[in-house]
């Protein structure tokens, strides 16, 4: 039975690695594509690596949301569709226009031949004054522009309100794998400790290889949970840094 155990802690520890193993190829393959190296010059330096900011209060992180690229790109694109509008409601304003010429006609042109009274030297001057208002199709644009305006207004209010929620559920679910890296962490500081005093039994022939095989079991379980626990808490960390827009800042190391 113990053996059985045993062996059942090491299939699960390989299964692990394996699965861990398999996502970062994929993400080594990923990462060569984009930056046109081979996936084999491609290695992970653990020192490099910034720590990971601690979350925020509520009243932060949710501002925070605001230099979140998608939100930016939305406000972006209603600055320039009200920019617009304005544009269109002005071509609506009359318009008058100023025009000079002048000419110097000479005479192998044969000018004195064609004009009855010709003139070497002529300016023309003219005023040209339009009314856009009256047109409806110049309406029709104003009016198209303005729908165009609200319409990205209300998009760029959505996305905002979208990544608020997103940032908000990402900040609780942080705050929730925390708590639980902890509990992890506890209980397989426990079960470290049972297997240290199993141990310690079995030196003073008062444990058998049974219990020392179901502690060693147990602690490598909790072991395996707490890692698992840190991964999701750090890919959740990622992922509010990414929603807030701060990732970039963490890549850097904070610069």
């Amino acid at each position: 039975m113990a053996g059985t155990l045993n062996r059942l802690s090491a299939a699960r520890a390989h299964l692990r690695l394996v699965q861990a193993e398999g996502s970062a190829d994929v993400l080594r393959e990923h990462l060569a594509k984009l930056t046109g190296l081979k996936s084999s010059e491609i290695a992970t330096v653990p020192d490099s690596i910034p720590a990971i900011p601690a979350v925020a209060d509520d009243d932060t992180i949710v501002p925070a949301s605001e230099n979140n690229p998608a939100v930016q790109a939305a406000e972006k694109r209603a600055r320039a569709a009200y920019l617009r509008a304005q544009g269109e409601h002005r071509s609506l304003l009359p318009h008058v226009d100023f025009a000079g010429q002048y000419a110097l006609l000479a005479k192998y042109n044969n000018y004195d031949v064609f004009y009855k009274n010709y003139q070497a030297n002529n300016a023309t001057l003219g005023v040209s004054i339009q009314f856009p208002f009256f047109s409806s199709v110049e309406h029709q644009k104003a009016a198209q522009a303005d729908a165009d305006a609200i319409k990205a207004k209300r998009a760029a209010e959505a996305a905002r309100n979208q990544v608020s929620e997103e940032t908000l559920k990402l900040q609780h679910s942080v705050r929730q794998l925390q708590a639980a890296q902890q509990v992890a962490e506890l209980e397989s500081e426990v079960a470290q400790s049972n297997l240290d005093a199993t141990r310690t039994r079995m030196d003073a022939g008062t444990a058998t290889i049974k219990d020392l095989g179901e502690a060693r079991t147990q602690a490598d379980d909790r072991y395996l949970v707490l890692q698992d626990t840190n991964f999701e808490l750090q890919r959740a960390q990622i992922g509010l840094l990414r929603s807030t827009g701060e990732l970039e800042k963490w890549v850097n190391g904070g610069n």
